[in-house]
């Protein structure tokens, strides 16, 4: 899925102005040929003109297509910048979705995780973009739902930087086989863009299609 930010347009024309530029042009050569034969006809022996009329029957149902085309796509193109200016409405605020990865904003990142029943022993890890542990402790055994917030920094006390971590929670019973988990994250609307698929929040360098949004609060408390 690629993102864009919003207010990237491109440079080409749509394919509807393509095909009309392209029908106007096939259009005047076909005027051009028409004038000229007519020109050159013998009077005494006309050309069949049912020919012609059929040439310009067809001409016209094309342009006709095109320009239905030309509304469909003026349609989309509405709809996407209504869509776009929505979605300006949640920078700013926090909003929970499902996924281990979160991002670390202001040396804080907020997890919430969910434990099914027979937990004795929980583990979390935080993991960086390399894929390396760089905070752990232990967790909630009781089940339910629950919410982990890291304060960025790591193991040995240092403060890491801001950007996507992913929590693993690793939780097992008694006798040491793993109980279902589920991981979700809240974070901080920091800017928009749009994707291939739809709208796009953004979290610094991360992004979350609009659709996998579960709620949307003014703080991230309310959003745990």
């Amino acid at each position: 899925m690629s993102i864009t930010s919003v207010g990237q347009t491109g440079g080409s024309t749509t394919s509807a102005a393509d095909s009309q530029a392209k029908l106007t042009e096939n259009f005047d050569t076909f005027l051009l040929l028409l004038t000229t034969q007519l020109k050159n006809q013998d009077p005494l022996n006309p050309m069949d003109s049912s020919e012609f009329t059929n040439q310009l029957v067809m001409f016209s149902g094309v342009e006709q297509q095109i320009k239905q085309n030309q509304n469909l796509e003026t349609m989309i193109q509405l709809q996407q910048v209504n869509e776009q200016a929505a979605v300006v409405s949640y920078i700013g605020k926090y909003v929970s979705a499902e996924g281990a990865q979160a991002p670390l904003q202001d040396s804080e990142a907020n997890w919430t995780y969910a434990l099914g029943e027979g937990v004795t022993n929980t583990k979390l890890q935080v993991v960086d973009a390399t894929g390396k542990v760089v905070y752990s402790q232990d967790g909630e055994i009781k089940s339910g739902a629950h919410t982990f917030q890291w304060d960025g920094k790591g193991t040995n006390g240092e403060q890491l930087p801001d950007g996507p971590y992913t929590l693993r929670v690793n939780a097992t019973d008694r006798d040491s086989k793993a109980v279902g988990t589920a991981v979700g994250y809240v974070a901080r609307v920091t800017g928009i863009g749009k994707s291939d698929v739809g709208p796009v929040l953004k979290f610094g360098d991360m992004g979350l299609l609009l659709d996998k949004v579960i709620s949307v609060e003014e703080d991230p408390a309310s959003a745990s």
